[in-house]
């Protein structure tokens, strides 16, 4: 059996995509850059994103020296209906910047700034979400909402010495998370602070001498409204220097949320708020029948009692085949042994198996060639 997790390991030859996407953001020189990494569900944008990761990693691996570069994974997905994606993405990147100014001893004072001002975003959603609640007719939430039941009871004279203490208890928690996430500050008015804000965050990274990659998944499995709130998010900390986004979406859904959002849009404005978010469009390329029967084998190898050196050797071997697979060269039972000749026969039978099966898994229309659904075939074959 197989699970349906993103993996850093690259069966498919993913890699040369990844440095691909490397070199644009090391390119770049600390200048903005956004790169969409988009395809449909399941082709395996996740472990894009981790393959990315990985290789800028291993481009500075400079020992006791700090890389300069400061990773961020941001899943909007996880968030949804639980916290603002816009709050909560401003705040994973200020939080991440507090984290690593403390442990390099450089911009401690401006990570702790930014952090305030991230605060403000909160109470802004807190004083939103309040008003919007008492503009329809209904009891904000939270600490709030305590306040409000009491005050309901209090009109009723339905009051006692216990609904009193709560009161009290819950002002004096309104009154700490009021303080906690209003900081004073010499701006007040919303542009003037989200000027202070993008301001602020340049100069940490600028103090910091880091790039800040931001990298953004599962998009395209949120609703609508988070979609938006994310992007919204996105585009604030967008095109300040020292900042890479790298976002992995189907772009189809991505531009869905946004025709929903802004009703009555025709497509070509969608495509216009879209490409101006995306500088560098990259497509996880589509899998025939030789990433297929290489994708299908490396499962079955991956799941044999094979050691783990030997399984990355072949992984390593077979990777590097696709990579010629234009000059003829292909990944099929012949090759397999040839790396190892001391395979069993089980697995043997199972790499014919996927040797066969590979033409049908890539032309049926229910799976053309996507890795989820290959899985979830050799699942369901597995369990019969």
């Amino acid at each position: 059996m197989w699970t349906d997790n993103e993996t850093a390991q690259d069966f498919l030859n993913f890699g040369g995509i990844a440095k691909t996407v490397a070199e644009i953001i090391e390119q770049a020189q600390s200048r903005p850059i956004s790169i969409g990494v988009s395809g449909a569900w399941g082709v395996g944008k996740s472990s894009m994103i981790k393959l990315i990761r990985t290789e800028l990693s291993a481009r500075h691996d400079e020992g006791a020296k700090p890389s300069r570069f400061i990773f961020v994974e941001f899943n909007a997905w996880l968030y949804q209906g639980y916290d603002d994606a816009r709050a909560a993405l401003i705040e994973v990147v200020a939080s991440t910047l507090a984290k690593e100014a403390e442990e390099r001893k450089t911009g401690i004072d401006k990570a702790k700034d930014l952090l305030e001002r991230v605060n403000w975003f909160r109470a802004i959603k807190l004083a939103a979400g309040s008003a919007a609640s008492l503009a329809l007719g209904l009891p904000p939430a939270g600490l709030l909402g305590e306040l409000w039941g009491f005050g309901k009871s209090l009109v009723a004279g339905d009051v006692d010495k216990e609904a009193v203490d709560a009161v009290k208890s819950a002002a004096g928690e309104a009154e700490k998370t009021a303080t906690g996430l209003i900081k004073p500050q010499k701006t007040t008015s919303p542009p003037k602070e989200i000027e202070a804000l993008r301001t602020s965050f340049e100069e940490l990274l600028k103090e910091m001498s880091v790039t800040l990659v931001v990298l953004i998944d599962d998009l395209d499995r949120c609703l609508p409204e988070t979609t938006i709130s994310t992007l919204e998010a996105i585009r604030l900390l967008l095109f300040l220097e020292h900042t890479a986004f790298v976002i992995a979406a189907d772009d189809q859904m991505i531009k869905h949320a946004v025709k929903r959002h802004f009703q009555g849009v025709d497509d070509d404005l969608v495509i216009n708020y879209f490409d101006k978010l995306i500088q560098v469009p990259i497509r996880v390329p589509p899998l025939g029948t030789q990433e297929v029967r290489a994708y299908m084998m490396m499962l079955f190898i991956e799941n044999s009692d094979l050691d783990s050196k030997e399984k990355e050797r072949i992984r390593g071997e077979v990777c590097s085949q696709l990579g010629r697979s234009w000059q003829g060269k292909r990944v099929d039972l012949k090759f397999l042994r040839s790396l190892n000749d001391k395979l069993s026969d089980a697995l043997i039978a199972r790499l014919d198996a996927a040797d066969r099966l590979a033409p049908l898994m890539t032309s049926a229309t229910g799976i053309a060639g996507n890795p989820r659904l290959i899985k979830r075939f050799l699942n369901a074959l597995s369990i019969r």
